[in-house]
C-alpha cells in the first residue's frame, strides 16, 4: 500500500512538473519577444486604385501638345498607354506594449510609369500614333500603426493591423521624341492614407517567420513578406 501511494505521489509530482514546464514554455512564446521588423510587397494599393495615371488628366491630359516641326504637327490631346508599376514595398516596426497590443510605424514606397502618345499628322494628311514622352509617379508613405495579436504561439500567429498617416506624391511628365525634348510638368502634394489589415497569418520559427495579409490600404489588398522578432 505504501509502495502504491509512493508511486502515485511520484506520478502526481511528475505531471505537475510537466504542466508547469508547458506553462512556462507557453508563457515564453507569448511574452518572450518585444520587437519585430518586417519587409513585404503588396498588390492593389490605395494609390494604384485612386491615383492611376488616368488621373494625370489634370496635369497633361488638358495640355495640348503643340510641338511643331517641319513636315507636320501634333493633333489632339496626349494619352497614356503601356502602364507599368513596381509592387508596393513596405518596411514596418512594432514594439509590444502587451502580449496582444503593439505600436509602431509602417513605411511604403510605390512607383508607376506610363508612356505618352499623341497623333502625328504629316502635310499629306496621314495620321499616326506616336510616342511623345513619359509620365512618372512616385508615392512615399509613413503611417503610425497599431497591431492586435489574436494568437501568439511557437510557430504560428494571427493578427490584425490599423495604420493612418500621410503620403507624399511626386509626378512628372516629359515630352521626349525625335522632334525634341522638354519638361511638360511636375507636381507634388501630400494626402492622407491608411492601411487596414483584417487578418494576417504568420508561420515559421520563434524569431523568423513568413507571413501573408489580407485587407485594404497602401500596403495592398494582398501582401506577403518576412518578419524578424527579437
Amino acid at each position: 500500500m505504501k509502495k502504491l501511494a509512493s508511486w502515485m505521489f511520484a506520478a502526481i509530482l511528475l505531471c505537475g512538473f510537466s504542466v508547469n514546464a508547458q506553462a512556462q514554455t507557453q508563457l515564453r512564446y507569448e511574452y518572450g519577444t518585444k520587437n519585430e521588423v518586417a519587409i513585404s510587397i503588396g498588390y492593389i494599393t490605395n494609390t494604384q486604385v485612386l491615383n492611376v495615371f488616368s488621373e494625370l488628366s489634370e496635369v497633361i491630359g488638358s495640355t495640348f501638345v503643340t510641338g511643331l516641326a517641319t513636315g507636320g504637327h501634333y493633333v489632339g490631346y496626349s494619352t497614356y498607354d503601356d502602364n507599368s508599376y513596381v509592387p508596393s514595398f513596405s518596411v514596418e516596426f512594432f514594439h509590444h506594449l502587451k502580449p496582444w497590443l503593439s505600436v509602431g510605424a509602417i513605411g511604403c514606397l510605390n512607383y508607376y510609369s506610363n508612356d505618352m502618345y499623341c497623333n502625328w499628322q504629316d502635310n499629306n494628311g496621314n495620321t499616326t500614333k506616336e510616342k511623345v514622352g513619359k509620365g512618372e509617379k512616385c508615392f512615399a508613405t509613413l503611417m503610425p500603426a497599431v497591431k492586435f495579436d489574436w494568437l501568439r504561439r511557437e510557430h504560428i500567429g494571427l493578427y490584425s493591423k490599423l495604420a493612418i498617416g500621410a503620403t507624399y506624391s511626386y509626378e512628372k511628365e516629359v515630352q521626349d521624341n525625335s522632334r525634341g525634348e522638354k519638361d511638360l510638368n511636375s507636381e507634388s502634394e501630400f494626402m492622407i492614407n491608411f492601411q487596414a489589415t483584417l487578418i494576417g497569418f504568420e508561420a515559421g520559427s520563434e524569431k523568423v517567420r513568413g507571413f501573408a495579409e489580407f485587407g485594404m490600404g497602401e500596403q495592398g489588398v494582398l501582401s506577403a513578406g518576412v518578419r524578424v522578432k527579437f
